[in-house]
């Protein structure tokens, strides 16, 4: 290990936890908080045009009766305008954090994903596509996770930011 990966290591500790800590907040969060319905933009802020969004698409799905986000690794380039795609694969509600990278504030608009105060966490429909649309101006690795409304375990991952 490199002296810079171990200054590293607190920090993607710290976002690891702080992405599991939002997401078991969600499972004890009524499901009132945040209601999508599909096709309607769900951000409070009118739909961003941007020029040509880069397309990031995690995809949540239940295996071996685990839910788990793919790919758990995603890198993304810096200063650009994103389009993260959220593919809710499971028959419930799914959330979604990334505590550090994008949350209601960095968000410009939202399709099919409401961002629930309560959870800290995007909430997705069973079987529907969330998009966020959000700039990425945070260099670094950024944890996530993905979580369903009775999960205690959820699944993890890390976006890149690189310049």
């Amino acid at each position: 290990m490199t002296s810079d990966d171990a200054a590293r290591t607190p920090t993607r500790v710290r976002d690891a936890v702080l992405a599991a800590f939002t997401l078991a907040c969600f499972a004890t969060a009524s499901p009132s908080h945040a209601q999508v319905q599909p096709g309607e933009p769900t951000a409070d802020v009118p739909l961003a045009q941007s020029a040509e969004p880069v397309a990031v698409e995690i995809a949540m799905g239940i295996e071996d009766g685990r839910i788990v986000c793919r790919p758990d690794r995603a890198p993304l380039p810096a200063g650009e305008t994103l389009t993260l795609q959220i593919v809710n694969g499971t028959d419930a509600a799914g959330a979604f954090a990334a505590p550090t990278l994008i949350d209601e504030a960095t968000v410009a608009s939202a399709i099919d994903a409401a961002y629930d105060e309560a959870a800290g966490a995007w909430i997705v429909a069973p079987g529907t596509i969330g998009q966020i649309l959000f700039e990425t101006d945070q260099v670094g690795e950024h944890a996530f996770a993905c979580a369903g409304p009775d999960t205690t375990d959820p699944a993890r991952g890390a976006f890149v930011v690189e310049d």
